[in-house]
């Protein structure tokens, strides 16, 4: 062996101890952060997801200024500090689902099977959507990044006889720094988080809000998934409560997001709904019942209300034939060209689908589709993707999702199936089980609801810390 060989190889022999020493101290590190701030950590994971999202978006120097329908096809690039700031965030994440498994996994606590088909049912889909398709599929695929999601869910599951509402408090704190960043950045740097020059549907707004999502259709949805969450455990700080409000509901129609105003509106349906189900009798309203709802779903309502019939308004006041001939309405912005693609590309390996690589850059630039970061139908990602078998794994989480929801939807009080009707309305446009990273705002919200519905309301787990003053606005009850 030459020299240069041989100091090569001791470099790299020395590098991986390295590596390795350091991976065994951080995770000490998080094993004794565990031990002292015990459930409080779980609760760290969603601030970190989401700023790691914001500084990541910031410093890839995109531009979205003239991006029109063609969503992505702006985007900045990847560059060392980007991939640092993620790989940082991606190691908090890691060593606090890490330190959980290790922590309960040392304890002998009785956890009780009650959801577990619905894990199963998570491991299913998993193994079919991301793991059968990239050994078998069109084009194999081996990428890390599709394991965190994976470590995520499993430290959950495994910890569901522990508290959970700093989970659901942290999401709730991650998502309102993202609302604020989100439109902090559209008046600081434009170019980074507003669309301009686009045909909306809401008069006189001729720009259309990125902030710092992916693009508007996944910053919709996440304004609609804060403003539940406001709903269903506001602060106590009344300051801070509706000025979160004021947030949500101005990202949410600055987004321009059709499907994300269908699903809000259908989920604040469902959410008061569930609220006055769960009510006790005597509570229940008799004859009126908007008397009887918290102030925030009033207000968050009336906004939705307000920016649909704007929307309505402005699209019908044109004529049949105007709209007919706009090639934006008649091929819904272009998705139909989007799922013929995955229509084909499923035929080609019906069995396994292309793999997790389909939809990457290589793949838009051979289709000539720049903006077609995914078939904006989950149906149709699943086959284009996992074929037939990820189709199954689809159908059946699916099914065991909608079951959970509403068996723990009165001890959620109407949360648990808002949460679930808001992610199915996306089911028709978008691709919201999206697990091949952490970094997204699907992660987020398939993550909150895996949170609600996992116990489904059985499992008694206690609060430690004072609940709001306001009865209608109590903490989530698990029972």
């Amino acid at each position: 062996m030459e020299d240069n060989q041989l100091l090569d190889s001791l470099l790299f022999s020395g590098g991986a101890l390295v590596v390795w020493i350091a991976a065994v101290v951080a995770l000490g590190a998080f094993v004794g952060m565990q031990g002292r701030f015990r459930d409080r950590m779980m609760g760290l994971i969603g601030p970190v997801v989401m700023i790691g999202m914001g500084i990541g978006t910031v410093l890839s120097n995109r531009n979205i200024t003239d991006a029109e329908f063609q969503i992505g096809s702006a985007g900045g690039v990847d560059s060392a500090a980007v991939t640092w700031v993620l790989r940082f965030a991606t190691l908090l994440v890691v060593g606090i689902c890490a330190a959980r498994l290790l922590s309960v996994s040392q304890k002998h606590n009785v956890l009780g099977r009650g959801s577990l088909p619905l894990f199963l049912g998570f491991v299913l889909f998993y193994i079919t959507n991301i793991v059968l398709n990239n050994l078998f599929g069109t084009r194999p695929l081996l990428d890390q990044r599709t394991i965190y999601p994976l470590l995520a869910f499993a430290a959950v599951y495994f910890s569901r006889n522990r508290d959970q509402t700093y989970l659901v408090e942290g999401i709730r704190t991650g998502l309102y720094i993202f609302m604020i960043g989100s439109l902090v950045t559209a008046f600081v740097l434009p170019p980074v988080a507003l669309q301009a020059n686009y045909a909306g549907v809401i008069p006189k707004l001729d720009t259309r809000l990125w902030g710092l999502g992916s693009n508007p259709n996944a910053i919709g949805p996440l304004a609609g998934v804060f403003l539940l969450l406001l709903t269903h455990r506001p602060y106590r700080n009344r300051l801070l409560q509706w000025l979160g409000i004021a947030l949500g509901l101005g990202v949410l129609a600055w987004s321009q997001s059709k499907t994300a105003w269908g699903g809000a509106l259908l989920a604040f349906a469902v959410l008061g709904y569930g609220r006055m189900r769960s009510a006790p009798a005597r509570m229940r309203p008799q004859g009126r019942p908007m008397r009887h709802f918290a102030a925030p779903i009033v207000i968050s309502v009336a906004g939705l209300v307000l920016v649909a019939t704007a929307a309505f308004l402005m699209v019908f006041t044109n004529t049949y034939d105007t709209l007919a001939n706009d090639a934006q309405v008649t091929s819904l912005t272009g998705r139909t060209a989007i799922w013929q693609v995955a229509i084909d590309t499923w035929k080609e390996s019906p069995f396994f689908g292309y793999g997790s690589s389909m939809w990457d850059a290589e793949f838009r630039r051979v289709i000539d589709m720049d903006f077609a970061y995914n078939a904006h139908n989950q149906f149709l990602q699943t086959l284009s993707v996992a074929g037939s078998v990820g189709m199954i794994g689809l159908v059946v989480y699916t099914l065991l999702l909608l079951r959970y929801s509403y068996a723990a939807n009165r001890a959620t009080r109407g949360l648990a199936m808002a949460l679930f009707a808001l992610l199915f309305v996306r089911y028709f446009t978008e691709a919201p089980l999206n697990l091949t990273s952490i970094f997204s705002g699907e992660f987020i919200t398939h993550l909150l609801l895996f949170v609600l519905i996992q116990t489904k309301g059985r499992v008694p787990v206690a609060a430690h810390y004072p609940q709001p003053m306001v009865p209608a606005a109590q903490g989530l009850q698990w029972r």
